[in-house]
């Protein structure tokens, strides 16, 4: 209907008024129809109500033309012969009101004091009409009556028409009951209608959330109360969906971090197991293969000792924002030294290190930066250069410093990131593909912690590859000239 975009409360207003207008209107039209349909078969098939009323002084003038003979039950072919059978009925009485004759049976007159006063009168009795008409005998004496009834409601001439017609009729009169009836069941059903589609589409959804199914939308959309119920729980639905989705992904981070603890942890502690093992059953006399064991035991006890420690710094970075204490620092022999480290660290593979500093500064001073945090953005994407880099490989390492930000950018000469890297190489526990594999282990959270340090700093880090190949890694940090 025009209206369902309506409020509920305009919505059967309108209904209402609809209702009553229609049976109004319905009602007007089938009258005037009957009203057409009785002109056309009165006096054809039915006679109208006063029909009978009518002949009665035809009948009276005939009946006082027979005189007191008419009281002789033998002249009653004579009256049946004036009277109709049909719509009027006669008795013949003395002047005491007892039946001569006649169809009709009912006690009218008590006495002779009774027919006088009501001669020649018309009186109703139980819905029908009675006209007395006194008989007078040629000495001018009432010897007796005849008395006529009938009834004021039209006759049908057939009685199939009266059986067709009647119901009809007693249709046209009830018609507005019946078509107020009708209207309210058509409009109800439309109303219902346009309330069941958005309550059965809750109810679905309500279904599908029990279910845990929250992919669906309730496409309804209407300017009213029921509208808005939709919009406000497809909204709830959505934010339920971002809320669970959102705890269904910190579940499985909770779950992938027990699993890559428990896996990093595992080849330490094993090795340390069977070493100590060793120490207990073999009883090791020499001192040099002693301390070889125990130099074991150490190195995988401090590689345990690492795993938790980043473990627990992730941990903090997640669970709170980080405070950065700044000091002043000199970003060239920052990083000057740093090469010295990382050349020690990969000088099992004697890797090449190439840094360029480029400083667009005006006054070249000291900058205020979280040394601490930055180094440690450093160590680990350059760490993680030296894993993938081949034996004499090169890493690149370029730093731009402008006026409020530091600007680096680190390449390798390995072998790049995958497709897949690329979209991953970020996140949590996050170790590789084949091509970029670790041949020692780790813990898979050096690019993601590096990547929240670089935005508590205010900056940006993306990967990318090399056109002549290997894997770049490009960051920037905001810094402050003073504190």
């Amino acid at each position: 209907m025009i209206f369902k975009n309506k409020p509920l409360k305009t919505q059967f207003i309108i209904s209402f008024v609809s209702i009553l207008i229609l049976s109004i209107l319905a009602t007007i039209v089938t009258y005037y129809i009957g009203y057409l349909l009785f002109l056309n078969i009165q006096y054809k098939k039915v006679y109208p109500a006063n029909h009978y009323e009518n002949m009665i002084p035809s009948i009276e003038s005939k009946i006082r033309g027979y005189g007191a003979d008419i009281l002789n039950i033998n002249n009653k072919s004579k009256i049946d012969k004036i009277v109709p059978k049909e719509g009027i009925k006669y008795q013949v009485m003395n002047q005491n009101g007892d039946k001569i004759y006649g169809t009709d049976n009912q006690k009218l007159i008590r006495n002779r004091d009774e027919l006088y006063k009501i001669i020649n009168t018309t009186s109703g009795v139980k819905g029908s009409y009675y006209k007395i008409i006194p008989i007078i005998n040629k000495q001018g004496t009432i010897e007796g009556a005849v008395s006529l009834s009938y009834t004021l409601t039209p006759y049908f001439i057939n009685k199939l028409d009266k059986f067709l017609y009647e119901p009809l009729f007693i249709i046209i009169v009830f018609s507005p009951f019946i078509y107020i009836a009708l209207f309210t069941i058509l409009f109800s059903m439309e109303f219902t209608k346009n309330i069941r589609k958005p309550l059965n589409l809750i109810i679905e959804a309500s279904r599908k959330i029990k279910e845990r199914d929250l992919n669906f939308d309730i496409d309804y959309k209407a300017d009213n109360e029921l509208g808005s119920l939709c919009v406000a729980f497809n909204d709830m639905k959505d934010e339920l969906k971002n809320s669970l989705t959102a705890q269904w992904k910190i579940e499985q981070e909770r779950h992938e971090m027990v699993e890559s603890l428990a896996h990093d942890l595992k080849t330490p502690i094993s090795i340390i197991r069977g070493y100590a093992e060793s120490l207990l059953d073999d009883c090791i006399d020499d001192k040099l293969i002693f301390k070889k064991y125990l130099d074991v035991i150490v190195e995988n006890a401090d590689k345990c000792i690492k795993i938790v420690k980043t473990m627990l710094f992730m941990s903090e970075l997640d669970d709170s924002s980080a405070n950065l204490n700044f000091s002043q620092i000199n970003i060239k022999d920052f990083l000057t030294r740093k090469i010295d480290e990382y050349k020690q660290i990969s000088k099992d593979k004697n890797l090449n290190f190439d840094l360029d500093i480029l400083d667009h500064r005006h006054d070249k001073a000291m900058v205020y930066i979280d040394v601490q945090k930055f180094e440690r953005v450093m160590d680990n994407i350059v760490i993680n250069s030296i894993r993938y880099t081949p034996k004499l490989g090169m890493i690149k390492i370029r730093c731009n410093i402008d006026e409020d930000k530091i600007y680096i950018t680190v390449c390798d000469s390995g072998n790049g990131f995958s497709k897949k890297d690329l979209t991953h190489v970020f996140e949590r526990f996050y170790r590789g593909d084949i091509s970029r594999s670790s041949e020692d282990g780790h813990v898979g959270l050096g690019l993601y912690i590096a990547k929240k340090l670089v935005e508590i700093h205010g900056g940006k880090i993306e990967a990318h590859n090399r056109e002549c190949g290997g894997a770049c890694i490009k960051f920037d940090l905001k810094y402050k000239k003073n504190v």
